[in-house]
């Protein structure tokens, strides 16, 4: 039994092309950044950190989509868009404000995706589950070098978080290599 999952290769390009004709600063976070940073996982939605006055309803129909609410968009595919406020607090965490996407790197693969660091820091931010299991996948594969410029790039506050998540990476590593 398969449910029905909207794709997102249809919504994707339509949403750059939204996010670039609007003009204002964007960076793509969540489930697809993971994705683009080599750790595959399956997504239903596109999460984007964007500036609050973004400037994107009088375009939204021009690129196939509506809006569902303050936050959601819903692309003709079915695809939902998340919409991540700078400025506004981050509904899980009670943490303080998303951060403006222009003060997050981009990834070096894809200017209209958040960076690494960018988007372990908002995960960090976020504590849930989900975000906790793509933080470790994500540190897998790094090696010491790339793991301590990673920490040295975060706040002091989320180092400690980080190491853990480290710890069970490196955990995850060593059952995978004892498996093989």
């Amino acid at each position: 039994m398969t449910p029905s999952v909207p794709t997102l290769e249809e919504a994707l390009p339509d949403l750059i092309s939204l996010l670039r004709a609007s003009g204002r600063p964007y960076r793509i976070v969540g489930g697809v950044a993971v994705v683009h940073h080599g750790y595959v996982r399956a997504t239903q939605d596109v999460g984007v950190l964007v500036t609050a006055e973004h400037g994107l309803d009088s375009l939204l129909v021009t690129f196939g989509f509506s809006r569902e609410g303050p936050t959601r968009l819903r692309h003709r595919s079915g695809t939902q868009i998340d919409l991540l406020i700078a400025g506004q607090p981050s509904p899980r965490s009670g943490e303080a404000a998303y951060p403006e996407p222009d003060t997050l790197m981009a990834s070096p693969g894809s200017a209209d995706v958040v960076g690494l660091v960018g988007l372990i820091a908002l995960k960090l931010a976020a504590r849930r589950a989900q975000d906790r299991a793509d933080i470790v996948a994500l540190l897998t594969p790094l090696d010491d070098a790339a793991y301590l410029v990673l920490e040295a790039s975060l706040p002091a506050s989320r180092r400690a978080m980080l190491a853990a998540l480290r710890d069970e990476a490196l955990e995850e590593l060593a059952m995978a290599r004892a498996a093989t």
